[in-house]
């Protein structure tokens, strides 16, 4: 059975159920091929990505298929069924956003989107999404749903590439408006988790169908938000932080020899 794409991924469409989730594919065209041409950009060479052009084109393929996922696999179906795999969607989206942005080469007009900017988007669309009235609407609404999908995609991609590709000035910025995120996303993430009565009732006949409670669906997402997706925003700082380490010490071992040559001393950092 084919379904539109006005109701793939929405309550529109039949619930991913225990007896055969699996095979609830969201494989329309209108969502496979934006897919298809942005794997067949990610493909193309990148321009001063900062990384071997092998390794870059690995990251872009890394977040397509973590988009995938998101998008076309049974977990798009689940996430209108469960509030916890709803949530898992979010992260993976969001962890996707992330990998394209690590392989994927700055604009050169890239420095002219504000860094504080790109972060209160991000962090702002996840709080909205997850206000009860928004969150009904795109469970009902097709429109709502894709354009507050789109919406994401685009602030975390944004924001994630500000800060993989921040100069060296703004590093510090980088790194509190990364801490920043996980500190208001854990905050999300605990508001549901200790929240005493379920939010999202339109997936309680979902939840009770895969033998959970309401409120401990909601429960489950507040913990994937808090805990898994925490732990995301931690590892991008700590990798931030040890890759701009390596920089400056391979920077400092160019500078040595060159000293050498010159017959002046290397200056001492620290």
């Amino acid at each position: 059975m084919s379904l539109d794409l006005i109701r793939l991924c929405t309550l529109g469409a039949m619930p991913a159920l225990p007896q055969g989730w699996w095979s609830a594919w969201s494989l329309a065209p209108a969502m496979l091929l934006p897919l298809l041409a942005l794997a067949f950009h990610a493909c193309r060479p990148s321009v001063k990505s900062g990384l071997p052009e092998g390794s870059a084109r690995g990251w872009r393929l890394a977040g397509l298929a973590l988009l995938a996922l998101a998008l076309v696999s049974p977990l798009c179906r689940l996430a209108a069924t469960l509030a916890g795999a709803h949530m898992v969607q979010l992260m993976v989206l969001v962890a996707g956003c992330a990998l394209l942005a690590v392989g994927w080469a700055p604009p050169r007009r890239s420095s002219r989107i504000a860094l504080p900017l790109t972060a209160g988007l991000h962090g702002g669309l996840l709080w909205l999404w997850h206000l009860p009235a928004v969150y009904a609407a795109t469970l009902t609404g097709a429109a709502v749903h894709w354009v507050a999908t789109a919406a994401l995609a685009v602030a975390s991609f944004a924001f994630f590439h500000r800060a993989v590709h921040a100069p060296a000035h703004r590093r510090g910025a980088v790194v509190l408006a990364v801490l920043a995120t996980l500190a208001h996303t854990g905050l999300l993430g605990a508001l549901l988790t200790f929240a005493g009565q379920p939010l999202y009732a339109l997936q309680a006949p979902g939840a009770r169908a895969w033998g959970l409670d309401p409120l401990t669906d909601q429960q489950i997402a507040g913990l994937v938000m808090w805990v898994p997706g925490g732990l995301g925003y931690m590892a991008l700082a700590l990798g931030l932080a040890l890759h701009w380490a390596s920089q400056g010490h391979r920077g400092r071992r160019r500078g040595a020899p060159a000293a050498r040559v010159s017959g002046k001393p290397a200056a001492r950092h620290g």
